[in-house]
């Protein structure tokens, strides 16, 4: 526009130049047109300087813009989307249904080995040696056929509850003389047995190791496996980085035995309470509910077989909740010891020791405890009591 303007100006020009000598030549009108496009060429010269001040404003509106967006993403999932690797995150511990979890039970009650779909490799976390691919040594197996169980509703109750007077606790049971705690109780052994079977599972950004150097860009972790069940941001910071899953159960599970011994200065019979802390579960067999666990040879082992009986508490707490009732939640377990599924281990945890296998009806008495090394303890629930 500018370069058809100079030459209409041009040509303007040399026309008043060439008919100046001419008597009869009006250039008034030439002189107008020329007037006008000189206006017209400064309105043009400052428009275009407007249009390149709003452009730069613009231009410095969206880096002001992005950088805002920027400051707002708090999620991995934000980092990836912003770098152009998008994903929906997804909830590792989104309720499973029913439906979902029928064909891994199938799967699973199918397989011989259970290595076939635990194994022992990173994030499973092992607390023993491997043993080899024996599972079944140590291990019942958790996997069944059948159609799994609907938990029901946690207060209602899957055993007659005690009813201790108001004034008085009842010792034998261990309820307490109010049901202050029955809302926040487990007492449905089926939901109970959800819980305790169950595990919170969650991501993070761990150290590299030795077998998994790990990546430090954002690009590269944005297509990590898993990359859609964390939200912490990936660290930014130039270091190598892997993404790390784990397990946790979802409360502290504790179990209460007797300890009886002799004082060696009245030589009279003491008895004390043994509390102690292992990851049981707990299993519906027939009509019956089953709690198990595998443990050393210790107190716990040695006063469940002799005394015959036990004690198990579950406390799931959530400190963001106000209610004494809604941030505190379990259920007691009263159970006695199945002599016949238990079975004693040897020294190497792993072989039975004669007579006092699974299967075999022991006693108390016939049991030598210089050759046992482990406990494989069965106990069938009596009762599930508030807490409290």
């Amino acid at each position: 526009m500018k370069a058809t303007f100079k030459l209409s100006l041009l040509c303007v020009s040399i026309l008043a130049l060439t008919a100046c000598d001419s008597d009869d030549t009006d250039t008034s009108g030439l002189e107008s047109q020329i007037a006008a496009l000189e206006t017209k060429n400064s309105e043009l010269t400052a428009s275009n300087t407007t249009l390149k001040e709003t452009n730069s404003n613009l231009v410095s509106d969206n880096t002001s813009l992005q950088e805002k967006a920027v400051s707002y993403i708090n999620t991995f999932e934000e980092q990836c989307t912003e770098a152009g690797f998008k994903f929906d995150y997804v909830d590792p511990n989104a309720p499973v249904t029913e439906i979902s979890m029928l064909p891994n039970y199938m799967a699973a009650a199918e397989e011989s080995d259970c290595l076939a779909c635990h194994t022992y490799e990173e994030p499973i976390k092992v607390p023993h040696q491997d043993f080899g691919s024996t599972c079944a040594n140590c291990h019942d197996n958790p996997h069944s056929d059948d159609k799994p169980v609907v938990p029901g509703n946690p207060t209602d109750p899957s055993f007659p509850q005690p009813q201790p007077s108001e004034s008085l606790v009842d010792g034998k049971t261990g309820a307490s003389g109010s049901f202050y705690y029955t809302p926040g109780s487990y007492l449905n052994a089926d939901y109970l047995a959800s819980r305790l079977n169950g595990s919170i599972h969650n991501f993070e950004w761990a150290q590299p190791t030795e077998d998994n150097p790990g990546v430090n860009s954002l690009e590269a972790a944005c297509q990590l496996n898993d990359r859609q069940h964390i939200k912490q941001m990936f660290p930014t910071d130039g270091k190598n980085y892997i993404l790390s899953g784990f397990s946790n159960q979802m409360g502290a599970k504790l179990i209460s035995t007797t300890n009886k011994f002799i004082d060696e200065t009245t030589n009279k019979p003491v008895e004390t309470p043994n509390i102690a802390t292992f990851g049981y579960g707990m299993k519906k067999n027939g009509n019956d509910y089953n709690v198990s666990m595998n443990i050393g040879k210790n107190n716990t082992c040695y006063n469940a077989i002799m005394n015959g009986e036990a004690r198990f508490s579950y406390y799931e707490y959530d400190p963001m909740l106000s209610g004494k009732q809604e941030r505190n939640k379990g259920a007691r377990i009263l159970a006695k010891i199945d002599y016949t599924k238990t079975a004693l281990k040897g020294v190497d945890w792993v072989t039975e020791v004669p007579g006092l296998g699974a299967g075999e009806n022991f006693t108390p008495d016939q049991v030598n405890w210089t050759q046992v090394g482990a406990c494989s303890l069965v106990f069938k629930v009596e009762s599930i009591i508030p807490l409290g």
